[in-house]
């Protein structure tokens, strides 16, 4: 307190008096009825949802995550330390790589039809026509341009700019955790969508002969994965890990969410009461057209405290693996679609660089430290967070470059063809 401030409170002429003692009286009941107030209110908000509770009926769900804020344990910590086996260990950034692992060896896909070229020109002669969701290993790289082995064992060229690549190839330390592929996460208001929630929308996940595990498949634009991969540094500089939850979605799951979206809107006059009394609407959680996400451009992501660090192989190189990490607390679950989840009050579009040099306040029901903090990290990285979304972050510069390829995600990505690197 100032010093100041407390002798004149302290020291001051008057006394209350008897007007004084009125007016604190009449202040006392005022608070006393506000509080009251602000107590039926949040009992009539929050009534669908503690009923269902004290009937058993969560779905699963961990009900007060979505309708309270928790205690936000996040803590910026010292950054990364390295086990003492690190001094042998070969990185790839330390030859000036600018991913954790070398694209050599790692599984692409064509993700808008395209043509095989005999070289690294599209004046070069047509081997083969690749329609789109063609799954290839990449042998080398010029310029624009990989080139590619087909599982029928055909080599070639195609234009990256065209392609996704798998981003636990060249990013093993990331935590990857697809949900979507697993047992979905998509609710709103604690609400599940029929269908969707606790089942896998499509598959994701295989034995990684590059990786020696089995691992999630994450398709992505390749700017996307240089950008992760200045977050994932920055997270290891606070002693923390990203954590992706979703990058590309094909399609026909698009799909399928938006029609269980749309139906539980219309049967459920309380989940759908969430946007009908905010300003937000549900195109900003769900669009129904082309989404980003099949653009191959945005991820879902959170972050997690590491807490155990192994050092792995993959060919020559060695990269970090981290064990039972700890994700941050968030108000609400990644994929509730409800205005709980967002960083701002209100709808607004957000650039990068206003989350860098504060200039956008982020008061949204979702922020804690943590989320807060996390935004600044993607947004360091070249990555845009969605106002209404706090794990969901854009990249601009690969979302255009799939828009101009007219990239739309109908295909699947369920086989990958990865092999450790050469040097």
């Amino acid at each position: 307190m100032n010093p100041r401030k407390t002798n004149r409170i302290a020291t001051g002429r008057r006394g209350f008096g008897l007007d004084g003692i009125k007016i604190a009286a009449f202040m006392v009941g005022l608070l006393v009825v506000i509080a009251i107030f602000l107590m039926v209110v949040g009992h009539l908000d929050l009534s669908h949802i503690r009923e269902r509770a004290a009937a058993g009926d969560d779905n699963g769900y961990d009900v007060p995550d979505i309708i309270t804020r928790v205690e936000d344990n996040f803590q910026v910590r010292t950054p990364l330390q390295l086990p003492a086996s690190a001094e042998d260990a070969l990185f790839y950034h330390e030859e000036g790589g600018l991913l954790e692992l070398p694209i050599i060896g790692a599984t692409g896909w064509v993700a808008a039809a395209s043509a095989l070229h005999a070289s690294a020109s599209h004046d070069s002669e047509e081997i083969a026509d690749l329609p789109a969701g063609t799954a290839f290993t990449i042998l080398s790289d010029s310029g624009d341009w990989w080139r590619v082995q087909l599982p029928d064992s055909t080599i070639g060229w195609v234009d990256w700019r065209r392609c996704f690549i798998n981003l636990p190839d060249v990013l093993p330390s990331i935590v990857y955790n697809i949900t979507n592929a697993n047992a979905s996460q998509f609710r709103s208001s604690g609400f599940d969508l029929m269908g969707i929630t606790g089942q896998p929308l499509y598959s994701a996940r295989a034995v990684n002969d590059r990786l020696n595990r089995s691992e999630y498949i994450v398709p992505a634009m390749f700017p996307l994965a240089r950008a992760l991969h200045n977050a994932q540094q920055a997270a290891h500089e606070i002693g923390h890990t990203l954590v992706i939850y979703e990058a590309f979605r094909p399609q026909s799951a698009q799909t399928t969410v938006v029609n269980a979206l749309t139906e539980l809107m219309q049967n459920n006059a309380t989940a759908n009461s969430a946007f009908a009394d905010s300003p937000w609407s549900l195109i900003w959680f769900m669009p129904s057209g082309t989404s980003n996400h099949q653009r191959g451009g945005t991820i879902a992501a959170s972050l997690a405290r590491i807490n155990n660090v192994e050092i792995l192989q993959s060919g020559n190189y060695s990269f970090l693996r981290f064990t039972n990490p700890t994700v941050i607390t968030s108000v609400t679950r990644v994929h509730e679609m409800s205005p709980a989840s967002a960083i701002l009050d209100a709808p607004w579009g957000i650039l990068a660089n206003q989350i860098i040099n504060e200039t956008v306040t982020m008061t949204g029901p979702a922020i804690t430290d943590g989320i807060a903090y996390m935004q600044k990290i993607f947004a360091a990285a070249g990555m845009t967070p969605l106002a209404s979304m706090w794990w969901h972050f854009d990249h601009s510069p690969s979302i255009n470059l799939a828009t101009s390829a007219e990239i739309t995600g109908n295909f699947y990505t369920p086989t990958i063809y990865s092999i450790p690197p050469a040097r």
